[in-house]
């Protein structure tokens, strides 16, 4: 069974094994199942450009205004 994982180092989205620890993009060890509210990733890998949770509304991929880049 496959479960979407994002990145916490490079913010890839992609379809992983549940036991899965690295991302397939970068290597680095850091992949979350879901946002830090609970909402799991199933909405995401169909999505392109700026993306925030629908549920608790954290920005997930894009730039942050409140870090001015």
């Amino acid at each position: 069974m496959t479960v979407t994982k994002l990145c916490s180092v490079c913010g890839r989205f992609r379809a992983y094994d549940e036991d899965d620890e690295f991302c397939i993009g970068c290597g680095h060890r850091g992949l979350e199942s879901q946002c830090q509210c609970g909402r799991s990733y199933e909405y995401a890998l169909a999505e392109e450009g700026d993306l925030h949770c629908p549920r608790c509304g954290r920005m997930l991929r894009g730039r942050a205004p409140e870090l001015g880049l």
